[in-house]
């Protein structure tokens, strides 16, 4: 195979970077380019940063995943963490949802460290992706949280946390569309974007992040914390964007309250002995 090898991320020893890219060659024969992701290509990297390196392929690859250590003089070894997709599926993953992203628009930023004509020709002379914000699905939150409630009803203090986290999950994904637009560079970025939306229910950045379980809080008050921000979020759905989610019952049901009421039916689980 001939190719040219780009000009690598600051930071690295060449000799150390050469011999990572000739590794992962190695290990996938049919290798039109290799791309560095996460911290190294965005010039973002520390000391104790992963080395993230994608193969791009001819055809589907031997493997999707490896790692190895690359030793370093004086420091500890470096983590390479190798990927490897055919270019076709490449392309193609950039026209869905990033699942880090909590719903949120997201660059997938790469650099090229190794790339053959025909590479540079499939992708492009810059390999990033930017994937499109993951649609609502307002009956898988409002499911998370009545499972948050059937749980706290059956003193399920686990179940509670796991539940609510789910909903948490979901909830972002809502809002983002009545939003400014947002494009996230990484999951700390996204979790940053779905703490901070401009529109958003009173208590939701409190609520999310108790439910995501970056707050200290009891079983009781997660469960309290998960139904307060699934019934403000659906209220101010109601209210602004009663046909966020392309469902027609949904849309309906979402219009006449009959989603907000579904929350209560079971009892109240802030009353629940969590």
């Amino acid at each position: 195979m001939t190719g040219s090898a780009l000009k690598g991320p600051i930071g690295l020893d060449p000799d150390l970077l050469r011999r990572a890219v000739a590794r992962l060659r190695r290990y996938e024969p049919q290798t039109i380019a290799v791309l560095v992701t996460g911290s190294y290509a965005k010039g973002l990297e520390t000391l104790t940063s992963d080395l993230d390196l994608m193969a791009i392929t001819r055809r589907r690859p031997r493997m999707p995943s490896r790692m190895w250590f690359e030793q370093r003089t004086g420091e500890r070894p470096l983590h390479v963490s190798a990927g490897a997709q055919a270019a076709a599926d490449w392309k193609e993953g950039a026209s869905a949802p990033a699942p880090w992203a909590f719903g949120c628009s997201a660059r997938e930023a790469a650099r090229y460290l190794f790339a053959t004509p025909k590479a540079l020709a499939l992708l492009g002379e810059d390999p990033s992706r930017t994937h499109p914000p993951a649609a609502p699905e307002l009956e898988d939150l409002v499911e998370a949280l009545r499972k948050v409630e059937r749980a706290a009803l059956a003193d399920d203090a686990l179940g509670v946390r796991l539940y609510a986290q789910v909903g948490a999950s979901l909830a972002p994904r809502c809002l983002f569309p009545i939003n400014p637009p947002r494009v996230a560079e990484d999951r700390r970025d996204a979790l940053e974007a779905a703490l901070s939306l401009e529109v958003a229910p009173a208590h939701y950045a409190e609520d999310l992040a108790t439910c995501l379980g970056l707050r200290a809080e009891s079983p009781a008050q997660v469960a309290a914390s998960a139904l307060r921000l699934g019934e403000e979020l659906l209220a101010l759905l109601r209210e602004r964007a009663p046909g966020i989610d392309v469902q027609p019952e949904i849309a309906r049901y979402l219009a006449d309250g009959t989603l907000e009421r579904s929350l209560r039916a079971q009892g109240d689980p802030t009353r629940s002995p969590l």
